[in-house]
């Protein structure tokens, strides 16, 4: 197996394990593998870890570790966003030292150190409006006013109060546990800008997203140009052999060779293309997911409740069929039991 089958086979087992985690317990996907995949991932290996940790470890570390989780997934923390900016800080020092030093090349002028720049400082100026917007707190001074932007449905937006905020909540709001607050037309709460995603900073989550495609798309491309412009320079492109000559009818080399002669001279340049082509297509399909539900008029929130409403009513009719093929069944006995009293009445009267 040659490196490009492996990173090929590698970035294939990412993309599933990100789609199987995400939609994988999916109405859709109910009672098949991919379901049951989902379960491994996100439950099961949680709990033969928890399990393996109390019985090496004792009660004692299962009960930090338990704080710890609680800490991370269920209190307002910045550990991501101090990883996103770590990565951030990560990666552009890393592009400074290995690949803008290289500048200029052909078709890669050494003006792209300043566009970079200007493109990563949008990019953190994005993210921080979007982790200090209101996402659309419901407080009681202004619940009037969100109860009467969306009407009720009775089946996913019930008129029901809040026990905790002590309001009664609009259609489309939800309360953010993590956030301990009622936020209006709720998507989800984000980790990564440490806040909820509601009615008045959805434009500018979108625009992080988008800002973060971009900075990722721009950084590709130029990674490639880059590469491009160093093969061609050590005119690596062609094989070397006695009979042949780089030109006309001369012998091109593999992607896989390409990649590995790349692995071996410029490792940084080439690991970073790797992983930020994976971010790419990451944040693209989240960007996408949610352009789509925008233009549905649904939210992500909003997504899983008719999702759970749509298994509820397919449990329902399951669970009505049983009981009238039941119902069925044990009336049979009865009708063949009057048939055949029938019969013999009139087999004796006539």
């Amino acid at each position: 197996m040659d490196f490009l089958t492996f990173l090929a086979i590698y970035i294939g087992g990412l993309a599933l394990f990100i789609f199987v985690s995400l939609f994988g317990d999916s109405s859709a996907f109910r009672g098949t593998p991919v379901h049951s995949l989902h379960w491994l991932f996100t439950k099961g290996c949680c709990q033969g870890f928890w399990w393996l940790l109390q019985r090496v470890c004792g009660g004692s570390a299962a009960l930090s570790l338990g704080n710890a989780s609680k800490y991370c997934c269920e209190k307002r923390n910045p550990i991501l966003q101090l990883l996103y900016l770590t990565l951030l800080a990560v990666s552009y020092y890393l592009y400074c030292r290995d690949v803008f030093s290289l500048l200029p090349l052909p078709y890669a002028p050494s003006w792209h150190q300043w566009t970079g720049a200007g493109v990563l400082g949008v990019c953190l100026l994005i993210f921080g409006v979007t982790s200090a917007a209101d996402p659309g707190v419901v407080t009681a001074d202004n619940a009037e006013f969100h109860q009467s932007l969306y009407p009720y449905d009775d089946v996913t937006n019930a008129q029901q109060d809040c026990d905790t905020c002590h309001i009664s909540k609009p259609a489309r709001s939800k309360h953010c546990r993590i956030c301990n607050v009622c936020v209006a037309r709720f998507d989800h709460h984000c980790g990564w800008v440490n806040n909820c995603v509601g009615m008045y900073n959805i434009r500018f989550f979108l625009a992080f997203l988008l800002t973060n495609l971009v900075l990722c798309l721009y950084a590709v491309t130029l990674l490639c140009i880059v590469l491009s412009g160093i093969l061609h320079k050590h005119n690596v492109w062609y094989e070397r052999t006695p009979w042949h000559s780089r030109g006309s009818g001369s012998l091109r080399r593999p992607a896989s060779r390409l990649l590995q002669w790349l692995l071996v001279y410029y490792p940084v340049p080439t690991m970073l293309l790797v992983f930020l082509f994976l971010g790419t297509l990451m944040i693209g399909c989240f960007f996408a997911y949610h352009c789509s539900l925008i233009a549905r008029g649904m939210t992500s929130y909003e997504t899983f409740k008719w999702l759970d409403y749509k298994d509820h009513c397919m449990e329902m009719a399951k669970e009505s069929r049983c009981s009238e093929q039941q119902r069925i069944e044990s009336a049979q006995p009865v009708v063949s039991l009057q048939c055949s009293f029938q019969l013999g009445l009139s087999q004796i009267c006539g």
